[in-house]
């Protein structure tokens, strides 16, 4: 189609092509008079010609627009001028999902975010009565922000084939993500873009997708006639939970799916978090480092049995945008007995789903700082671990800006475990410790200047309690964290999505940061005599990442 390099549109200068295919170009554009760039995606003659599919585009159009998801890339103009029907949108600097994929393995963590926001995106649009029908990496936009974004909802949809063609699906979607019913030209619906987050799913986890094939045809044969394969085979750090999940998704039976993105999800969710042995139970070695698979939340464990040294148990990160990350559902009952962060939820603590993806840059440069002070000589190793090779000479930028990625702060935390072993969680006590005074000294807190309270006294507690929890909620830019006074001998703090827990499974209680945290703020408060700190139920081993903390009176021990 002409290039449209140099020339204005309306009230669209046009800078520069950024891509296509043969259906439309994409153009870097100015909008004037207000100097806006924007994404122009233009329609090619050939489909301008066709008056039905134009005016079913614009009708599609309208319907996005009324769209309103931060997982979906919104529209914000449609025209048909000068022979061209075109549409305006945000210009999205971060690239695609296949930018991302063409790297190399993606990490666990982030891998497990995208899926979750993907299908956040799409379960909204199918509420709405859209389908994708083309949901591939490379129609999933990362914005600078770190968000996944769903675009060319439909766009593809009706785009005028010729009737002769029996395969008119390979026309208007992309063999390999589509639905075999989609391949043989059949009216699809929502299942299709379920089939499609199937293989998407496969894809992140394995490094390829689940057919293959030296063209379009032959993927598309495999895709009807070739049975489900094993992603497993593939990735033996996979647990075989996945591949009856994933039988279940790409079934060539629309019926036999998950019907729903939000049940999709839920099934996800529902992983198990550690890959079982033979015997089905789950394996608890201590992990010595993690390794991220380029999968869902997959954490491979090197383990020692009867049949020899490589015996492999898994762990998988149960997060669902991620489970405890992005809208987790409550945690499941311990071996303890029911979920402590589920009753406190009973009992009236608010819940909260955090979806944010950062924090406070100068939060996060006040723990890096002094981890640098706290591991002296061995930082850079603890650096690499984390990878944070950037901020072995210098500190993170300590301003207020909600751009330090969220994870990284559990990175760090699983590096020292890592580097220190036996000795971790005395450097971690330290590591909280100092960071938390630090943070106090600084006066940005939120919390008030040096306080005299009376020991012991509930009242000073509460008030302690309540500005430290709004003041990590800053930190976090949303709702995150809740606090309940059981009785004048009892107060619980539940940090939903604990920065320092995102992406660890353990086997024991090991949030030490955060317990040597509120330590540090009641000691700096003056009631640190008369009340004591236990972490109850901790995300790291319920793999919800949600924790529960006591602060419990010492006339009680």
């Amino acid at each position: 189609m002409k290039d449209l390099t140099g020339t204005r549109l309306g009230q669209y200068e046009i800078v520069e092509r950024l891509g296509g295919g043969g259906m439309a170009v994409v153009y870097r554009a100015v909008q004037q008079p207000l100097g806006r760039e924007v994404a122009l995606k233009a329609l090619s003659s050939e489909l301008f010609q066709d008056e039905g599919f134009v005016k079913r585009f614009e009708t599609e159009a309208k319907t996005l627009a009324k769209l309103d998801h931060p997982n979906i890339l919104p529209i914000y103009d449609f025209e048909v001028l000068d022979g061209n029907a075109f549409l305006t949108m945000p210009l999205i600097r971060g690239g695609t999902l296949r930018d991302i994929l063409n790297r190399g393995p993606m990490d666990a963590l982030t891998a497990w975010r995208y899926l979750r926001e993907i299908g956040d995106g799409l379960q909204h649009a199918h509420d709405a009565g859209i389908v994708h029908r083309d949901l591939k990496p490379t129609n999933v936009l990362i914005h600078t922000d770190g968000r996944a974004m769903l675009a060319d909802f439909g766009l593809a949809r009706g785009a005028g084939q010729p009737t002769h063609l029996t395969t008119i699906g390979l026309a208007i979607g992309t063999p390999g993500y589509m639905a075999p019913e989609q391949v043989m030209g059949h009216d699809v619906d929502k299942r299709a873009d379920i089939y499609a987050m199937g293989a998407l799913t496969f894809e992140m986890l394995t490094g390829r997708l689940p057919y293959v094939g030296a063209n379009r045809m032959e993927v598309a044969y495999a895709t009807v006639n070739t049975p489900i394969p094993s992603a497993v085979k593939l990735n033996a750090n996979l647990p075989d939970e996945l591949d009856q999940l994933l039988q279940k998704v790409l079934a060539k039976d629309p019926a036999q799916r998950p019907q729903t993105v939000r049940e999709l999800l839920a099934q996800m969710a529902r992983l198990p978090q550690r890959r079982t042995t033979a015997a089905g139970v789950a394996a608890a070695t201590p992990v010595a480092a993690s390794t991220s698979t380029g999968g869902v939340a997959v954490m491979p464990r090197p383990t020692t049995s009867s049949n020899g040294p490589d015996t492999t148990s898994m762990r998988v990160i149960q997060q669902s945008a991620p489970p405890g990350f992005h809208g987790s559902p409550p945690p499941t009952p311990t071996a303890a007995g029911a979920s402590t962060i589920r009753t406190l939820e009973l009992m009236g603590v608010r819940p909260a789903r955090a979806r944010g993806r950062f924090i406070l840059n100068s939060h996060f440069s006040n723990f890096v700082h002094i981890a640098r002070t706290v591991t002296g000589d061995r930082w850079p190793e603890v650096a690499y671990a984390a990878g944070l090779v950037q901020y072995i000479e210098q500190d993170a930028p300590h301003d207020d800006q909600l751009s330090s990625p969220v994870e990284s702060l559990s990175r760090l935390n699983e590096a020292f475990e890592t580097i220190f072993g036996p000795e971790a969680e005395d450097m971690i006590r330290a590591w909280g410790r100092r960071a938390t005074e630090r943070w106090l000294a600084d006066g940005r807190h939120g919390l008030g200047g040096a306080r005299r309270f009376v020991p012991g006294r509930q009242r000073k507690l509460a008030g302690v309690v309540k500005n430290f929890t709004e003041a990590m909620d800053n930190v976090r830019g949303e709702h995150t964290h809740a606090w309940l006074q059981v009785d004048e001998h009892q107060f619980w703090l539940v940090n939903f999505s604990n920065m320092f827990a995102l992406g660890r499974i353990k086997t024991v209680k090991s949030c030490y940061v955060w317990t040597s945290a509120i330590e540090t703020i009641l000691r700096w408060a003056g009631l640190a005599n008369d009340w004591y700190v236990e972490e109850v139920e901790c995300g790291s081993v319920t793999g919800t990442f949600d924790c529960a903390f006591a602060i419990r009176s010492a006339e009680t021990i």
